[in-house]
C-alpha cells in the first residue's frame, strides 16, 4: 500500500483476462491524497474468498486510519505472486473489497482488471507511506 499525493491510470491494451469496461473507465484519477492498494490473489485464497475479503478490508482500513485517508484505489497487480488464483476469484475478491470499503464510507476507485495499463503516482514520505501486508488464511 502506498499513501500518495495523487494517482492516475490509463488502460492501454486488452488481454485475454480483461474485464469489460465502459469508455469512462478507460482512464481515471484521484487528484488528491489517496491510499493506493496493489492486490494480488493467490491459489490459497480460493479456499475461502470471503475470509480473504474480510481480512483484507481490516488491513486496508487499519492503514487508512493511520494515515487519515478516505480515498482508496484498488489496483490488481498480479506481479506480486507466482501462484495466482483464478481470474474469477481475483475479480470477485477485489470487487467485494470495494463494496465493503464503500459500506464503510471510503471513496474507492477500482482500476479495470486484466488490462495492460500505465499509471502515475506520487508517494508521500512518512513512516506509514509505504507498507506491505500479506493476508493469510489461518
Amino acid at each position: 500500500m502506498l499513501h500518495c499525493d495523487y494517482f492516475r491510470y490509463e488502460v492501454v491494451e486488452r488481454t485475454r483476462l480483461s474485464e469489460e469496461v465502459d469508455e469512462e473507465e478507460m482512464s481515471g484519477k484521484v487528484g488528491e491524497s489517496v491510499l493506493v492498494v496493489f492486490i494480488s490473489s493467490e491459489k490459497v485464497d480460493e479456499k475461502d474468498p470471503t475470509k480473504v475479503v474480510k481480512k483484507s478490508v481490516e488491513e486496508i482500513v487499519d492503514i487508512a486510519k493511520q494515515v487519515k485517508e478516505k480515498n482508496i484505489v484498488l489496483h490488481s497487480f498480479a506481479h506480486l505472486s507466482d501462484d495466482l488464483s483464478s481470474p474469477h476469484t481475483a475479480k470477485r475478491i477485489i470487487e467485494d473489497i470495494k463494496l465493503h470499503l464503500h459500506s464503510k464510507n471510503y471513496n474507492v476507485l477500482k482500476t479495470p482488471f486484466g488490462w495492460r495499463d500505465k499509471f502515475e503516482l506520487c508517494v508521500k514520505s512518512h513512516p506509514v507511506s509505504k507498507v506491505s501486508r500479506k493476508v493469510m488464511l489461518e
